[in-house]
């Protein structure tokens, strides 16, 4: 890149004209700054010239067009000087302001003027008091945006509307703006969206469509019909809805009728961001123009979105859950997450556990309950409490009645007076924080201490602060559903005597099931579950003692039934499996029942007909019987013919020469042919004695 000679460099004349400078005067015009530079550059010597405009920019910030490309040029090395009428000309933020002219432009050599301030960067000596002048300018710019949304605020606290936009569906007068009347055709369109919220329907599910029924979006009819309301970008005939622009329809209060003012409001002037306005802050004018849907329709879409269901990962709702969002965990009240899970043979169960269950953060229990439980008690539930109010529904409003008393006088007074507790200590940090700032500006209280005070002020006033608001609610709760025994009279009587649970019966009149953990283990596993109606809270009918019976009765056929089932899925299972094993045995063994051996005689391979068959055949079973009828003589018998004995005279084992031989020597033999001889010679003596004495 050729380097840029001084001769050839630009001198930039810099004009800038917002909104809130036009109500000055001429002076300040966009053409009399211009004619006003070029002849003090003319005057000066100063040659090549070049305009660098913004008109009806702010200078709060520096996001500008014409600022942006003289910058651009300035980077680029191709600018020698610049020259403003003034500083408030250039821009109203001192940070920045003093980083363009104190940093940026020395360090790119580039001159800088401000003729009515007499700033002149080739004359540092002039410029001391050119940072207060971008203060002050920065303090105008600030000043008037704080006028401008006193101004703002005054208009709506009146009522009036301050914002060019109106709501799709209503059109405005031509003799009165802030007037809003029902446009015939984009109105329908909008009750449309509600009905279909009213039957179940997602935002997205709405959006896809009204899509699909070619309905123009809201920017673009507004458009084609309506072009001098339309300020906001849009194609001509674009029927793609968005799920976001759904949302928005659907959240607008102003289709009840309603004024609602001061939805954002702004945080920071040179940067013109917004943040959305809290409840308390927001305005609020109830019925000023015609509604385009009541109340009740309201209510009955704003319920079926808050228990829509929920998209899951193979892109398919879960159609098959009948309580959407309404099931709580009792101890941390995170919503109950609805799984699907399966047993051993492949089936599928569903059933109810706590999201917070295995989250880090989140210590809880599982609270563990079967979908089909569930249904069983929610529909009992609502049988029973049908019965008793068509039996006697004077009865039930009296006793729903009792049973706000009773709240009114017990519950709510406690609230109350911890609502009066907390405020008395919010009182009291407010004139702590008081004298503790009065303490630090004069200089009793060094800065340390009072941040780490104030810290601790500040988080213990908004703890009570959402303290208050959790009480607040409650008591309104508590004063609202006194006035609602009747709606929910008729709605009940539109589900008399239900014989199934339906996913529109669920929604219309549960708010809430509250699931607690269980107790003990199966058979004798107890847990409790908290039904809340819409309109009159939680509402329990006691058990007489047939139903106490019939259900202890129904519970121990359901366990009999479930305890035989068990039982015949076992037997199944076995069966499977023995069946399975055997037809996998077969199949590795080509058809065998057992696995191919090897035989111990032969040392062939064959396959045996029972577990403990050692040989091929019946020859080679008989010589090993043989060879081990021999090997068990030769164990005993040696190279000897015959086996060892015992000699009978003298006791020593010996091995005879044959099978009659049974004395070991020929010592013994003596011995033994001496003992006959001695035991003959008496018997004969024996016997003549005997002889002769007869």
């Amino acid at each position: 890149m050729p380097k840029i000679r001084d001769f050839d460099r630009v001198t930039a004349l810099y004009e800038r004209l917002s909104k809130d400078d036009e109500q000055q005067g001429e002076s300040n015009s966009i053409l009399n700054q211009k004619r006003f530079l070029e002849d003090f550059a003319r005057k000066s010597g100063m040659t090549n010239i070049k305009h660098f405009t913004d008109d009806g920019y702010t200078g709060r910030n520096f996001n500008r067009p014409g600022f942006q490309a003289m910058l651009a040029e300035a980077e680029a090395g191709k600018i020698g000087t610049i020259i403003v009428k003034d500083m408030s000309r250039f821009g109203r933020n001192y940070l920045e302001v003093g980083f363009y002219t104190e940093i940026l432009f020395p360090k790119k050599q580039i001159r800088f003027i401000a003729i009515n301030n007499s700033v002149d960067s080739d004359k540092p000596q002039d410029n001391d008091f050119t940072p207060f002048l971008n203060i002050m300018n920065e303090w105008y710019a600030k000043d008037t945006s704080n006028k401008i949304k006193s101004i703002f605020l005054s208009r709506m606290s009146d009522g009036k509307r301050c914002s060019g936009s109106i709501p799709y569906g209503y059109n405005r007068l031509p003799e009165d703006k802030q007037t809003l009347v029902v446009d015939p055709v984009a109105s329908q369109v909008v009750k449309h969206i509600f009905e279909l919220a009213a039957e179940g329907l997602t935002p997205p599910a709405i959006a896809r469509q009204l899509t699909e029924e070619k309905v123009l979006i809201p920017s673009a009819y507004t458009l084609q019909y309506h072009p001098e309301q339309c300020n906001r970008k849009a194609e001509y005939g674009c029927t793609n809805w968005n799920a976001n622009t759904v949302r928005e329809i659907l959240s607008r209060q102003e289709y009840l009728g309603h004024t609602v003012l001061r939805k954002t409001i702004g945080t920071n002037f040179k940067t013109d961001e917004r943040r959305f306005a809290t409840d308390e802050e927001r305005l609020l004018f109830e019925d000023t123009h015609e509604p385009i849907v009541d109340g009740e329709l309201w209510e009955q879409a704003h319920r079926r979105l808050k228990h829509a269901t929920r998209r899951i990962k193979e892109g398919t709702h879960q159609e098959e859950c009948l309580l959407p969002g309404l099931v709580y965990c009792a101890d941390c009240g995170s919503k109950m997450s609805y799984q699907t899970n399966y047993y051993k043979s492949g089936e599928p169960y569903h059933s109810f556990r706590c999201s917070s269950y295995g989250n880090r953060t989140v210590n809880c229990t599982i609270h563990h309950i079967s979908d089909k439980v569930l249904y069983q008690l929610v529909l009992r539930s609502i049988q029973r409490l049908s019965s008793h109010i068509i039996a006697d529904e004077r009865g039930f409003a009296e006793e729903l009645k009792s049973k706000w008393e009773a709240q009114a006088n017990g519950k709510p007074q406690k609230q109350k007076d911890e609502l009066q507790t907390i405020n008395r200590r919010l009182n009291e940090l407010d004139r702590l924080i008081g004298s503790l700032y009065e303490n630090f500006i004069s200089g009793l209280l060094p800065e340390k201490q009072y941040k780490s005070l104030m810290k601790k002020y500040s988080a213990e006033q908004d703890s009570l602060e959402s303290q208050v608001s959790e009480i607040q609610e409650k008591l309104e709760q508590t004063k609202a559903s006194s006035a609602h025994i009747g709606r929910f009279i008729r709605l009940i009587k539109k589900y008399k005597q239900p014989t199934e649970l339906t996913k529109e019966m669920a929604c219309e009149l549960i708010d809430k099931i509250v699931v607690h953990e269980a107790v003990g283990k199966k058979p004798n596993r107890q847990q409790q579950v908290d039904i809340y109606y819409n309109f009159i809270g939680q509402f329990d009918l006691p058990l007489s003692e047939k139903e106490i019976a019939e259900a202890r009765q129904k519970a121990e056929q359901e366990a009999a039934e479930k305890a035989k089932r068990k039982k015949n899925r076992q037997r199944e299972s076995n069966v499977a499996h023995q069946a399975k094993a055997k037809a996998e045995r077969w199949a590795a063994n080509d058809g065998h029942k057992y696995p191919k051996r090897v035989c111990e005689q032969c040392g062939k391979e064959f396959y045996p007909s029972s577990t403990r068959q050692r040989f091929c055949n019946t020859d080679c079973t008989k010589a090993h019987q043989q060879a081990e009828k021999e090997k068990k003589r030769f164990a005993e018998k040696g190279e000897h013919t015959f086996r060892q004995k015992v000699c009978k005279i003298c006791g020593k084992p010996f091995w005879p020469s044959n099978g009659q031989e049974v004395l070991c020597s020929e010592e013994c033999k003596t011995i033994n042919r001496r003992q006959k001889q001695l035991a003959y010679y008496h018997r004969k003596q024996s016997e003549q004695k005997a002889g002769e004495a007869i």
